[in-house]
């Protein structure tokens, strides 16, 4: 139990919210810190968003060796695990998350099957009452929303579609059961990271797969394969200098920029983007560090992409549908197992849905605007999340005032480093804050770190008596002008997608909802702004 200044018992210091790798960490390190925790899981089991992702082929994009907890969580859990692909598949991190939290005995402080209602600051007593919609209520100092920047599923409002008669699952809500997909005629709606993933898996016994799409993905190979015992060992021996590396590249991975493509030969960055896509992987994100700014230097790579679905996809129409026409790395670039090669095949056809949107869904088939009946046994929408604020919207979060948050960023999120929003003392938003850098960052890398930063304010605020801390509005301006400036020389803000909003103004760009400046330049605003070193937080 704790006591604030005013004499009013808390439950517990901190409540957590979500038992993904972001969850987990800062409930583990708490308790390290000897500080009470709590932490609420709305599923049955640890692993955050791979306990929900179970549909066919669900895989890391990051490579195993290090999606994974760090020496700074453990110094012995870091060299016991034996990853055995090269990218880590659904099973397999759930059965890492349940190994650690078994390892560890972290599941006596986490309630399952149990969903955050709402979460109300009271200012006089410096707590966070937590209800639950099963009706729990305890209080907090610390409210720490762990929820992911892609947990909430976007369900497409397609008239119609709760009167299909077969399966229809988004893929963060698909049957723990699996589908028999044999002989059956399956309909793929959404072609993003999950869509490329679902269709070849699904392809190889189903009669038929229908893909529906609409602003085709820059796709790069990942070329899985089942990781050499001698590779596995070798990597737990050098695995802290491997992370260590990572902390200081641009995206928190092994591997940096080599130059700048316009900087680079023709025929020696020719050869660069052949030897990254032999090799597979997000290495080919990181070859030229201008293809963001730079149209000329983007298209070079956009030209080595066009060529290479040339001929990988057989039918020139189909590789016409599937080639992207945004500019490269302006929304996440999935990784692809077998996905063009899927496209060749007899059973797999696409279906452009921005030329000839859907209609309706009708007891057993998708009807577009055109009357096009495309009949199905199954359908599967791989049709993403409300990113970024839909997690935390769905929670009635009012701080202080009664403040809800939704009415603070009515018009754009509001907060300081992505980490904190003025008005909501002591709420901690580990890797879910808008303007975080999560999709341009390796996830275990950058949630580490934050939640590092989050620990220090904590000791910091115990240590010299302070019972609450907020950003500055003024903090948050001009943390938010330095995001936008960063975001604003980029070619993103040209491509509509979860990383981007509707601009509030005709004439303005979109809004980028994530950090583009990369990790080193983050942690370096974090570093400035740590516990006992700013001005930027209003300490009570």
């Amino acid at each position: 139990m704790t006591t604030t200044s005013h004499s009013v018992e808390a439950d517990y210091d901190a409540i957590v919210i979500g038992a993904g790798f972001s969850g987990l960490y800062i409930l583990k390190r708490l308790r390290d810190l000897g500080l009470s925790a709590r932490l609420y899981e709305a599923g049955s089991g640890v692993g955050g968003a791979w306990y929900w992702n179970r549909y066919p082929g669900a895989r890391t994009d990051s490579d195993s060796m290090i999606y994974c907890f760090s020496e700074w969580f453990d110094e012995d859990l870091v060299r016991e695990w034996g990853w055995r692909e090269r990218y880590s598949s659904q099973p397999e991190l759930e059965r890492y998350f349940n190994w650690v939290a078994d390892r560890l005995d972290l599941r006596r402080d986490i309630d399952f099957d149990t969903r955050l209602r709402s979460a109300v600051y009271d200012e006089q007593a410096a707590l966070w009452t937590l209800t639950t919609e099963q009706g729990s209520v305890a209080t907090a100092r610390y409210f720490i929303p762990a929820v992911g920047a892609l947990s909430d599923p976007n369900v497409p409002d397609f008239p119609g579609l709760a009167d299909f008669q077969g399966p229809c699952h988004h893929s963060a809500q698909f049957p723990k059961d699996g589908i028999d997909f044999a002989g059956k005629r399956v309909a793929v709606i959404g072609n993003g990271a999950t869509g490329v993933q679902i269709v070849p898996e699904v392809a190889k016994t189903a009669d038929s797969v229908r893909h529906f799409i609409r602003n085709p993905c820059h796709l790069v190979p990942g070329r899985n394969h089942v990781l050499a015992e001698a590779d596995v060992e070798a990597t737990k021996e050098a695995i802290t200098e491997i992370l260590g590396y990572s902390r200081n590249t641009f995206g928190g991975f092994p591997y940096d920029f080599l130059g700048t493509a316009l900087d680079t030969s023709p025929a020696e960055r020719q050869a660069a983007y052949q030897k990254s896509w032999e090799q597979g992987g997000f290495t080919f994100l990181f070859l030229f560090a201008d293809v963001l700014a730079s149209r000329e230097a983007n298209d070079t790579t956009m030209d080595f992409l066009r060529e290479k679905i040339r001929t990988l996809v057989r039918d020139p129409a189909t590789a016409g549908l599937v080639t992207p026409t945004d500019p490269w790395l302006t929304k996440r670039p999935p990784l692809e197992h077998g996905y063009y090669s899927a496209l060749n095949r007899d059973n797999v056809h696409v279906v452009d849905i921005k030329a000839n949107p859907v209609d309706a869904v009708t007891s057993n088939a998708i009807r577009l605007a055109d009357g096009t009946e495309h009949e199905a046994d199954v359908i599967l929408l791989a049709t993403g999340f409300d990113s970024y604020t839909g997690s935390l919207s769905k929670i009635a979060i009012r701080g202080r005032d009664e403040l809800p948050l939704t009415a603070r960023w009515a018009d754009r999120p509001r907060n300081h480093l992505g980490l904190m929003s003025a008005k909501f003392p002591n709420m901690f938003m580990l890797y879910c804050g808008p303007y975080n850098p999560a999709p341009f960052t390796n996830g275990p890398t950058l949630i580490e770190q934050q939640a590092e930063w989050i620990l220090d304010w904590i000791q910091y605020l115990d240590a010299n008596g302070h019972v609450a801390m907020e950003p500055t509005e003024a903090a948050e301006e001009e943390f938010f002008a330095l995001h936008s400036e960063i975001a604003n020389s980029t070619l993103i803000p040209e491509t509509s997608s979860w990383w981007t909003r509707a601009a509030a103004g005709a004439d303005e760009p979109r809004l980028v909802m994530s950090w583009a400046g990369g990790f080193p330049e983050y942690r370096r605003l974090c570093d400035v702004n740590a516990a006992g070193k700013t001005d930027h937080f209003v300490l009570r």
